[in-house]
């Protein structure tokens, strides 16, 4: 077997292994005979909203990947890329992290423009400001947030988070200071930087993008992040939105590891871990991560669908 076929092998295992301790978990310490019951309790209201944050995260990211693209030459109307995202995400439903999703954009975006190096570009910088956004996102909640669950190591965290994120801004508007950066940090991650760095020296970005990139990618993490909370609220679990807002956001952040496939087990154990610590039991923990999973699928179900009945799928060769 091939090393990537061994890989996408682990990572399965991987999943069902957390997702099955993390069942095993509540049939031990509380039964599984009441989570139909409390399913189908669930308040209307914001089970609707929380359908409704993905198609925010979604549109907030497909407008920043235009913007991105435009500075690399590349105009393509939203609705073209719209469409191109959520194939992709239809795709990423099956792959870990973020893989499938960016490998399909890419390559669709190249099928149409025969741009494929810009469009690579554009894909790279994306993941760096998607980084920096998140940086942000995690920076504003962890004084409070992270403190309640950790203490004093969490506020060093958001100490940490915040000179990361500064950082991540100023080597975002300076490419020939990461470029520099690049030159001193390890072989196994120096051609990856350096490679950024001249793909964002290629085509500097200017302050007004910077502004604008930033803006979109804090409101496509906070989206994803209070889609927990919109799920918790929806099930009358015994915790805080704020509180649920930052276990959301760890939850984003630890799925975003390459360990399973589309997050599954990772997502429900971060929210079993987190809220145990709040006094939220694992049955309700494991249903507001299981249940934010759910309502996160619906744009990539409309992009199986496209994929199904509209355009071919691009070659991913």
């Amino acid at each position: 077997m091939a090393k990537s076929g061994r890989v996408r092998v682990i990572r399965r295992v991987v999943s069902a292994a957390l997702l099955g301790v993390v069942l095993y978990w509540v049939a031990r310490t509380e039964g599984v005979a009441e989570l139909p019951s409390r399913l189908a309790r669930l308040e209307p209201r914001f089970v609707a909203l929380a359908v409704l944050l993905p198609f925010v995260a979604v549109a907030s990211g497909v407008r920043r990947w235009q913007l991105l693209l435009a500075h690399e030459g590349i105009r393509l109307p939203f609705t073209t890329l719209l469409g191109s995202f959520l194939r992709g995400r239809f795709v990423g439903a099956f792959t870990p992290s973020t893989t499938g999703l960016d490998l399909y954009r890419l390559v669709d975006v190249a099928s149409r423009t025969g741009a494929r190096a810009a469009s690579g570009r554009a894909i790279l910088v994306e993941k760096l400001h998607g980084l920096v956004a998140l940086s942000l996102v995690t920076f504003a909640l962890l004084p409070a947030g992270l403190a309640r669950f950790f203490g004093p190591a969490g506020l060093a965290l958001a100490g940490v988070l915040g000179v990361t994120s500064i950082a991540g801004l100023v080597l975002v508007a300076r490419p020939n200071a990461l470029r520099a950066l690049a030159a001193r940090m390890p072989k196994k991650v120096r051609g990856k930087a350096t490679e950024l760095a001249e793909a964002l020296a290629s085509a500097p970005p200017t302050p007004r993008l910077l502004c604008e990139v930033a803006v979109l990618g804090v409101v496509s993490h906070a989206a994803t992040a209070t889609i927990f909370v919109a799920t918790g609220l929806a099930l009358g679990v015994s915790a805080s939105p704020f509180t649920l807002l930052v276990v959301g956001n760890a939850i984003v952040l630890a799925t975003l590891l390459p360990i399973s496939v589309g997050g599954v087990g990772v997502r429900e154990g971060t929210a079993v871990a987190l809220l145990a610590l709040v006094g939220v039991g694992a049955a309700e923990a494991t249903l507001v991560g299981l249940l934010g999973y759910c309502v996160a699928q619906p744009p990539a179900i409309v992009g199986g669908l496209s994929e199904l009945f509209g355009r071919r799928a691009p070659s991913l060769a």
